[in-house]
């Protein structure tokens, strides 16, 4: 019996599964699981930068910082990723199955995604910090509005009006290839 685990086995306890080259992202967008993501990311870049790596995303989303980190991780590595939306995409996650590899982005049939405008909690400040907060939070706003463009088929403008009605804006797979945050609804009992 094994004393400690070894390290195919901790990542596979992470989500990781390294012999297949797949992670899956079924947890938080947050500093542990993206932590976890982004190493195995550029550890299999690492050992073969040609092969393709599947990132399973089924997400609540989370923090715009750590979406940020892994979008970078996912634009600066070399061999493509290929981003599967299962179940739930939402908030921070949509971003991170649109800036997969073109061709390769893909959605079961009853995933749902979600996109709202970003949000922080303000707590006691005084209003300096509030204002100096609130430009900030604008600023990564725009950011994420400019990359959603980059990476579907719709316009800075669009997405805006999307994120900025009151709540939540919900749409479905068939919606998500449309717009372009995939380019296939994927049904395995359909070969595709």
């Amino acid at each position: 019996m094994k004393s400690t685990p070894d390290w195919i086995d901790v990542l596979f306890v992470y989500g990781v599964d390294k012999s297949h080259r797949r992670i899956f992202l079924f947890d938080d967008v947050d500093s542990m699981p993206i932590g976890v993501v982004i190493k195995a990311l550029y550890l299999m870049d690492s050992e073969n930068s040609e092969k393709p790596i599947e990132l399973f995303v089924g997400s609540y989303g989370g923090c715009e910082y750590d979406m940020f980190a892994l979008y970078d991780a996912i634009q600066t590595i070399h061999s493509p990723i290929h981003t599967i939306a299962i179940g739930k995409c939402m908030s921070a996650a949509p971003l991170l199955v649109c800036c997969g590899a073109k061709g390769h982005r893909y959605a079961t049939p009853n995933t749902w995604f979600m996109v709202h405008q970003g949000w922080d909690d303000i707590g006691a400040k005084r209003f300096d910090e509030v204002k100096n907060d609130l430009a900030h939070w604008t600023e990564m706003d725009k950011r994420w509005y400019e990359l959603m463009e980059k990476h579907t088929k719709k316009p800075i403008a669009f997405w805006k009006t999307q994120c900025e009605k009151v709540g939540d804006r919900y749409f479905d797979a068939w919606q998500a290839l449309e717009w372009g945050l995939i380019d296939q609804v994927w049904d395995e009992k359909e070969g595709k």
